[in-house]
């Protein structure tokens, strides 16, 4: 006999392929999710859900409530990137140079179906599902942490869980690991102020080109050489930009990166030691180095005790077979982590991949393109794990 939260999930699977293509077609940048929280808001209503605007109109919450109980949040991210997208589906974006190529419209599609099958299987819980659209993922510090400030996520919440699509894991599978997963993030900017002069006279220049390089060049010393072996950390430079000319040397050069590691303690020695060898690199070039930081997201982390009983409760409705136990955190970064430092938190990797490939592209490029059969997984994901928090 099939597992009934599978069945409930099978039920609504249909319309929550085509909900997620409406909303890949019409993809939103952060800080713009108008339409989509508009969307999610009326098929809710649909349901009989009443829901609430919130993060100026760009994010929606909704509660579904049977009885005295505990109180679990869910949540699904809303916003696109801006990528043109190159998949050639016949429902792509229409909004040019913006696509979800991040899989928040899965994320989403997901969350409508579960708050669906939840409400068709309340004889199997009581208590209270608190569901968060939340927009803004990719747009430091994010729309989780606006969403807590706001008063929308719920106190005294017993968990809280997510989903992200993964291409790593196959279609129908889910991946989790207990404890760090998903690095925090500082970013960094940088400008060396040098000083110019011709090209053919670097005598008389403070050339800041070479000076952002021996300092990029020196920045690859803080992973190797400063940070412990067993805790991973990554230190990469993304934008270098300077100059007009193939004879000027600019009086300035600009570069920014990213830091990223497992631990608030981590994250500071390595943002405090960017900070001193980028103005020693400078002085010694008798260049100057100004340095800002941008703190986006901190490490997140799968509360072990939940996210062993999330892996119980998702082989017994998914089979042992498609839960797989990852070995290595992700150094990808998400403000999921904001919502982990409220409750008990799980964030699953939802696997994407179609069976039988084994190389395919993966999130922020411009095909991405991940198997829609797993809408039908994490509806189910999120529903078990509702439940077994909640059951009767």
């Amino acid at each position: 006999m099939k597992n009934p939260i599978l069945a409930a999930a099978e039920k609504v699977f249909a319309q929550s392929v085509a909900i997620r293509r409406e909303i890949h077609a019409h993809p939103e940048l952060a800080t713009q999710e108008f339409a989509t929280a508009r969307l999610v808001r009326r098929r809710l209503a649909a349901l009989g859900c009443a829901s609430a605007f919130c993060c100026k109109k760009t994010g929606v919450v909704a509660t579904l409530e049977n009885g005295a109980g505990k109180t679990v949040a869910l949540r699904a991210d809303m916003d696109a990137l801006p990528i043109a997208e190159d998949t050639g589906l016949g429902f792509s974006s229409v909004s040019k140079g913006v696509s979800h190529a991040c899989g928040h419209d899965m994320h989403v599609a997901c969350l409508l179906g579960a708050a669906q099958s939840l409400l068709s299987l309340r004889a199997s819980w009581k208590g209270r599902v608190v569901l968060l659209f939340q927009p803004s993922e990719e747009m430091a510090p994010g729309g989780a942490i606006t969403m807590i400030r706001e008063g929308v996520f719920p106190q005294g919440a017993a968990a809280v869980f997510g989903l992200h699509v993964n291409s790593e894991h196959a279609c129908g599978t889910v991946g989790l690991i207990p404890g760090p997963d998903y690095a925090g993030v500082v970013d960094f900017d940088v400008v060396v102020h040098g000083k110019g002069a011709h090209g053919a006279m670097p005598e008389r220049a403070i050339d800041p080109i070479v000076c952002a390089s021996a300092s990029i060049l020196a920045l690859q010393t803080l992973v190797s050489r400063e940070s412990p072996p067993h805790e991973p950390s990554v230190v990469t430079v993304g934008r270098i930009e300077a100059g007009t000319k193939h004879n000027i040397i600019p009086g300035e050069a600009r570069f920014c990166g990213t830091i990223r590691a497992f631990s608030d303690a981590h994250l500071s020695h390595l943002k405090r030691r960017v900070r001193e060898l980028l103005e020693s690199t400078a002085r010694s070039f008798r260049a100057r180095a100004e340095v800002s930081f941008e703190e986006a997201y901190p490490p997140g982390y799968n509360n072990p005790e939940a996210t062993l009983r999330a892996g119980s409760a998702l082989s017994r409705v998914l089979g042992q077979t498609r839960v797989v136990w990852r070995t290595v955190p992700t150094m990808l970064a998400e403000d999921f982590a904001y919502f982990q430092r409220k409750a008990p938190g799980v964030y699953v990797h939802l696997g994407v991949r179609p069976p039988g490939k084994k190389n395919v592209p993966g999130i922020h490029t411009p095909d991405f393109s991940p198997d829609e059969r797993a809408i039908l997984t994490g509806i189910a994901v999120h529903t078990a794990l509702a439940i077994d928090i909640l059951q009767k």
